[in-house]
């Protein structure tokens, strides 16, 4: 055990990542760990324990970032996209001291450190889509201990999908990780990405990750697929600009691996959207922590006064 430290925990829909985190944010540690569909709130306990047993954890206080509502009252986490974990004890579970926080709000105090604008609106890009608003180094909650359900705001007409708790049509639906895997293997299935139809035909499925790398390597049906998400996500900046007037907008999450470019691309979408001023005003750019800040985010608050 480390004294000084704490364990990050960052729930994810496809996984959750977990850190040994100093008090002064440096990610020591890291292990993830992948659970097999279906798996029950006791099977998830156990795999969390041993992780943190694993990273030398036993006794530290632990911080979890839950990917949905938060009710700190009574020490559960609601409506996330990991329904096994809705309204079980967890955080008493751990033992300890803990605390307990939604994934975005935990990601942009992390990030938050690092920028000095007073007002920062968070997006974390992973299995769904997280967005949280500091303002003078605190979380703005509105609604179940979280920013309300920004990620699940209402974007396409068509309505062509539904995410996986339950909304037709909204940004989660096209735009985050899970979205890209769906539209990325039935691409593959149809003939139209020879790289992606390699990886469907050694994996089964296209993962957000795999399109992402494709992507990256130029391949011109993966990358179709990120600029359409791209327009869906210059979309949804230009409506929460004119709702929370953000100095700064920093994109974090596993699909932040696309990069500044794909960052820029959001933002030259969104500029063409949104009112004259607030573009010129708030910018946006890619998270300097990446796909660690949900840990260290929630190692941090763990070990907050």
């Amino acid at each position: 055990m480390r004294e000084g430290a704490a364990i990050g925990l960052d729930i994810g829909g496809g996984s959750t990542k977990l850190g040994l985190v100093a008090a002064d944010g440096e990610l020591l540690a890291s292990r993830r760990v992948v659970l097999p569909e279906g798996a029950d709130f006791p099977a998830i306990l156990a795999e969390y324990r041993a992780a943190i047993a694993a990273l030398g954890g036993a006794g530290l206080p632990v911080g979890i970032a839950y990917p949905g509502h938060v009710d700190r009252a009574r020490g559960v986490g609601l409506n996330s996209n990991v329904p096994a974990l809705d309204g079980h004890p967890l955080a008493a579970a751990l033992a300890g001291r803990t605390a307990l926080l939604n994934d975005a709000d935990a990601a942009a105090l992390a990030e938050a450190r690092l920028h000095p604008e007073r007002r920062m609106l968070m997006v974390t890009l992973g299995t769904g889509v997280g967005v949280s608003m500091i303002v003078a180094g605190r979380p703005l909650e509105t609604a179940g201990g979280t920013l309300g359900d920004s990620g699940h705001l209402n974007i396409d007409p068509a309505g062509r999908h539904r995410c996986r708790q339950g909304c037709t049509g909204c940004l989660e639906s096209v735009a985050s990780g899970e979205a890209l895997a769906r539209d990325a293997t039935q691409m593959a299935a149809a003939g139209e990405s020879p790289a992606l139809a390699v990886e469907l035909q050694a994996s089964g499925t296209v993962s957000a990750a795999a399109a992402c790398r494709a992507a990256l390597a130029g391949d011109p049906g993966a990358q179709r697929l990120v600029a359409q998400m791209a327009e869906w996500l210059g979309m949804a900046v230009a409506g929460w600009r004119a709702i929370y007037h953000p100095d700064l907008i920093v994109f974090g999450g596993g699909l932040s691996a696309l990069g500044q470019p794909f960052v820029d691309r959001i933002c030259t979408r969104a500029d063409a959207r949104s009112l004259p001023f607030l573009a010129a005003h708030g910018r946006l750019t890619l998270a300097r922590l990446g796909n660690d800040a949900g840990m260290i985010g929630a190692g941090l608050a763990a070990l907050a006064p």
